[in-house]
């Protein structure tokens, strides 16, 4: 038998209404919980851990959005860009492998390296860019990062921190240089490049991919017209970014070029960006106008105490009238 608490005399609520009020009728919610075990505790309402939890309704709104308390369920953190720098802990990930060539035409023919100062690329200017690049005062990530110097070879994964950069904007730059053409200049894919963002109070993890980074290419000895070209086949000399967002082993790729080929020296970028940006939490909207949602059944699979909030929503083309409320939920093993 459910044991049924009604919260209205402790759950934290605010009425947030437009300053129209030609809404026929203002937004209200209340709320309690129900579970097979529920107890009280220091005003949190303690259930067990895949337990259902049910959140009966009363009120008139329209919509209900749902914050479970989760991460990246907090209603707290719905404007949150940026974690907190003294809450995370950073890296990054890839791995490099090469195809061709001869110690000598491959040896620190790929580099990889950091920048708090480069500003960006204008990605239409080859002589601005082009000098930008190389006034820029690059951490060379490259030994750090075991990149092969022998051929036909493939680097563990790296792991290079990125804490002292937190709350930067910060550059990732890949230079492709050649200087020795006596064999094949040698195939280049890096591999699976990803931040990797660690909350340190519950280990979880974040990632900003290689394919939301803004790569730019830069060849340094094409003419203007072709210097950011891209493609998507084995052209020598060329980036290929056609894999970079690939779902299983997502890679960029540097083709070969044949013996007595023309050298090569080409950059790809990054934007400049913060590496503990993220994305703000977001509700899950659990009523729109067209249902009527009496209650809403939700399970915690995890020991924790979650602060959840039900948005409650009235509007219509001149106004809008929202009511919150909160309950907190205490899961135990």
């Amino acid at each position: 038998m459910y044991k049924r608490i009604y919260i209205a005399a402790i759950v934290a609520g605010a009425l947030i209404a437009g300053c129209d009020d030609r809404l026929e009728e203002k937004a209200q919610l209340d709320v309690n919980v129900t579970s097979e075990s529920m107890q009280m505790a220091d005003n949190a309402f303690v259930v067990k851990k895949s337990e259902a939890v049910v959140f009966n309704f009363s009120g008139n709104p329209d919509f209900i959005t749902f914050f479970s308390g989760e991460n990246g369920r907090e209603y707290s953190k719905r404007n949150l860009t940026e974690s907190p720098v003294d809450q995370i802990t950073s890296r990054l990930e890839f791995y490099t492998k090469n195809q061709y060539g001869t110690v000598a035409t491959v040896e620190n023919t790929l580099r990889a390296y950091l920048s708090t100062e480069f500003t960006g690329m204008m990605k239409n200017n080859k002589v601005a860019d082009s000098t930008a690049i190389d006034k820029t005062a690059w951490i060379n990530i490259s030994e750090a990062a075991e990149i092969p110097n022998a051929p036909n070879k493939t680097s563990p994964v790296a792991n290079i921190p990125l804490d002292a950069y937190l709350g930067k904007r910060l550059t990732i730059a890949f230079e492709y240089f050649t200087t020795n053409n006596t064999s094949s200049q040698p195939v280049w894919e890096i591999y699976e490049l990803k931040v990797v963002n660690t909350n340190k109070e519950d280990g979880t993890e974040s990632s900003i991919a290689a394919s939301t980074m803004g790569f730019t290419p830069l060849d340094m000895y094409a003419t203007p017209d072709k210097a950011y070209n891209t493609v998507s086949n084995n052209t020598s000399g060329i980036w290929n970014l056609s894999n970079i967002a690939a779902a299983a082993s997502p890679r960029i790729r540097m083709h070969s070029s044949g013996t007595g080929a023309a050298l090569n020296r080409d950059w790809l970028v990054s934007n400049p960006f913060i590496i503990n940006a993220r994305t703000p939490d977001r509700g899950v909207g659990i009523k729109t106008i067209s249902n009527r949602l009496d209650s809403y059944t939700y399970k915690y699979n995890k020991a924790g105490t979650y602060v959840v909030t039900f948005i409650g929503t009235n509007s219509n083309f001149e106004s809008t009238s929202d009511v919150i409320k909160e309950v907190v939920i205490k899961v135990i093993d």
